[in-house]
């Protein structure tokens, strides 16, 4: 069984439009919330709210060297997720930890199939959703020169997140979706990119290499 990357990258896109998210770094806590059936604490408060050690909450949760953990339970006839997440760590792993479990959570990720491929396909969820390629393409539209510390400064995805992005394949979104994000960020790109264009001109770090993340995009 092989992770279905397209509809990942897909429902990444359409989670932007749903949400109207139209700057970056994208802030994958907005969108907790705004959607009626998550709910976001972390590790510290929900230990505090059921009364148990945090050691033990995260044992409990088998999330012992993890950064986020989601459950699910009914309300109703209908699910919700809870996310618990490690606030310790440095906030561009919490963007990412979030923003992961919010793929497993979009994907209708039930654990009925291998975990190799649910996690393959959340990561890939959660690139798309930190750096739209529709924002890639905007920054290189306007001439920008294209370095870590630009993409970084744009996006919030740096050389470690660009390193994740090398390793997933080409994906395809209808061009429609593409649309739409790129019209999502358009304030966002015009308030942004002309400062960012200027100090480029001197910025002497690391083309970002993107690997096949861009392949096959459509506008």
């Amino acid at each position: 069984m092989t992770p279905d990357y397209d509809r990942a990258a897909t429902l990444a896109a359409e989670t932007l439009i749903k949400y109207g998210v139209n700057k970056a770094p994208v802030d994958p806590v907005r969108i907790f919330k705004s959607a009626e059936n998550y709910n976001l604490l972390t590790f510290t408060e929900m230990s505090m709210r059921i009364g148990m050690e945090r050691n033990e909450l995260v044992s409990a949760f088998d999330a012992e060297n993890h950064d986020a953990v989601t459950s699910v339970y009914m309300k109703g006839n209908a699910p919700h997720y809870l996310v618990a997440y490690n606030m310790r760590l440095p906030q561009y792993l919490i963007q990412r930890a979030l923003a992961r479990e919010i793929g497993h959570i979009v994907l209708g990720h039930d654990g009925t199939r291998p975990e190799e491929v649910r996690t393959a396909e959340a990561i890939c969820f959660a690139h798309h959703l930190l750096c739209p390629r529709a924002l890639i393409r905007a920054i290189q539209d306007a001439g920008t020169r294209i370095t870590v510390e630009v993409l970084g400064n744009t996006t919030g995805c740096y050389e470690r997140c660009l390193i994740g992005m090398r390793k997933l394949p080409a994906t395809h979104v209808a061009p429609e979706l593409n649309r739409q994000v790129h019209s999502l960020f358009s304030a966002y790109i015009s308030d942004f990119l002309d400062f960012q264009q200027y100090l480029s001109q001197g910025d002497e770090s690391m083309i970002a290499n993107f690997g096949t993340y861009m392949d096959g995009y459509k506008e």
